[in-house]
């Protein structure tokens, strides 16, 4: 894909700038897209061209370095997209193939900062914490942990990233936890965190993370 037409795009409450253009993802065959979440709540399953049309920008990173607009200007071919935040709409554009080009920022993936998106619990806290005992989490360091309160809960049987995110998927279907906002943070919720994905981790083949398993910046 080749990207001709598109203007400098800067982020409110962040130094890092983009590119904003539109892509019809009807016709752009040729680009790799990368999803890292399953989505919660579908979107409207309804085809709706109005619908789309009011759509926010998606937005993607690439592999291009943070000189994006110098990149594109000299025509060089874009073959793999990330996205970072959009993937309920992108859900919807693939399910009724759109002839619609619709507005999407590009950041360069150097500018990515992935953090850990809030979760709260949904039982009480000794309930909760009896669940991660029975599960074999117990507090202790590692690289993979749940970390409620300053303390981190580990078990030392969990070794990947993912594997640490499917028990977070089996806690939200079993109505654990709840997935909310990091800038919506209620004083009296009990908020617990992941270890953080990092953005070569959304490569896996085949996988997805749960819903709202990461909280990236820059945000629209």
């Amino acid at each position: 894909m080749i990207i001709n037409n598109f203007e400098k795009y800067n982020f409110k409450n962040s130094e890092v700038s983009g590119i904003i253009t539109s892509i019809n993802f009807s016709l752009e065959k040729d680009v790799e897209i990368i999803l890292h979440e399953e989505t919660q709540n579908k979107f409207e399953q309804v085809r709706d061209l109005e619908t789309v049309k009011s759509f926010p920008p998606l937005v993607f990173s690439t592999e291009a370095d943070r000189d994006l607009a110098n990149i594109l200007n000299d025509s060089k071919e874009v073959k793999e997209l990330t996205l970072l935040d959009g993937h309920h709409r992108f859900e919807h554009l693939n399910l009724y193939n759109y002839d619609y080009s619709i507005p999407v920022v590009l950041i360069s993936n150097q500018d990515v900062t992935v953090q850990s998106y809030n979760s709260k619990i949904n039982v009480d806290r000794e309930t909760f914490i009896e669940y991660l005992y029975a599960n074999n989490f117990k507090p202790s360091p590692s690289r993979y942990f749940i970390e409620i309160e300053d303390c981190k809960y580990s078990n030392i049987k969990i070794d990947s990233i993912y594997e640490l995110y499917d028990f977070k998927r089996k806690l939200i279907n079993h109505d654990f936890i709840i997935p909310i906002s990091n800038d919506m943070v209620n004083v009296d919720d009990l908020i617990i965190n992941f270890t953080p994905i990092q953005l070569v981790e959304f490569y896996k083949e085949n996988y997805l993370f749960p819903p709202k398993s990461t909280w990236i910046s820059p945000r629209i």
